[in-house]
């Protein structure tokens, strides 16, 4: 009996000692969940220092090709300056051309202005003197320099251009040198087909001065009132006759011009033939004596 009693108190206190344990072992775990350790500061800068220290390299890598660039941009500086000098030392090396290339270029834009006969660049230098009108006649007949229409051009033509000497009725040949224009130099004759041509040599060109172009405009020269008249003779129909007279005084300056002609009158065939001088109608025989003048003095050119 005191047995069993004592059996009994002694696993009541098991017992109790058991759940004193248990709430100890309970309070101790639920102390340790609210108590769960938190990262402190110092290792949350830790770990962003961590960050920042692999990223430096980066930072430096990118900033070594941005100070290399910018060392590259430094040196082309003065490339650039360089080339931009010599640019600037060329223009006027191109602007600035030699006396005589500039004379010569001077001489040939004037020469196109003109439009007249042009003598070739190894005849006319910029630094010769200018040549006399019979010294220019003798450069075109030996075939150095060209003669042209002051009112055209493009119409220069060499002596070689021209049937010289061949015996044919369209040949040409070098005629006498004569005062044509008055002006107290000779210009040139170069006989051939319906009077041939008339050359005046000046300011360092030859000129065309005249010429004959078929039957309807026949070149010859005469004498009248103490003068030369340059005149153009038209026989190219039967029953008309015309005639054209020309007087200069320099082959560039025209002072006076004469016509006079004899043709059937069309609106009186029964009275014959009609003669004018300068426009006004004139009887045959003041016509015969006015022709007889200038015919006389007439010198043929074919």
């Amino acid at each position: 009996m005191n047995s069993n009693k004592k059996q009994n108190r002694h696993s009541a206190a098991l017992k109790k000692n058991l759940v004193g344990l248990i709430g100890i072992l309970t309070i101790m775990s639920l102390t340790a969940c609210g108590n769960k350790p938190e990262a402190s500061e110092g290792d949350t800068q830790k770990v962003q220092t961590e960050q920042e220290t692999a990223k430096a390299p980066q930072e430096a890598v990118k900033a070594q090709q941005e100070t290399a660039k910018a060392q590259q941009e430094a040196a082309k500086a003065p490339q650039e300056t360089a080339k931009a000098q010599q640019e600037a030392s060329k223009a006027p090396q191109e602007t600035a051309k030699p006396p005589q290339e500039a004379a010569e270029t001077s001489q040939e834009t004037e020469t196109m202005a003109d439009g007249v006969y042009v003598m070739n660049e190894q005849a006319v230098g910029s630094t010769e003197p200018e040549r006399t009108a019979e010294e220019l006649l003798d450069l075109f007949i030996n075939g150095s320099i060209s003669a042209a229409d002051s009112a055209d051009s493009t119409s220069a033509f060499y002596i070689t251009d021209l049937n010289m000497d061949s015996g044919e009725w369209d040949s040409y040949s070098v005629g006498e040198r004569f005062d044509l224009d008055n002006d107290g130099e000779n210009e040139l004759i170069i006989c051939g087909p319906y009077g041939g041509i008339y050359l005046d040599a000046r300011d360092n060109k030859v000129y065309k001065f005249a010429g004959g172009d078929g039957t309807a405009l026949i070149l010859s020269y005469t004498w009248y009132n103490g003068d030369v008249w340059i005149m153009y003779s038209n026989r190219s129909s039967a029953g008309f006759e015309c005639y054209h007279m020309e007087r200069f005084e320099g082959a560039d300056n025209l002072v006076a011009e004469m016509n006079f002609g004899e043709e059937f009158d069309i609106n009186n065939a029964e009275a014959g033939l009609k003669y004018t001088l300068n426009g006004t109608e004139i009887s045959y025989d003041e016509y015969t004596a006015w022709c007889s003048k200038i015919f006389a003095a007439e010198v043929s050119t074919n």
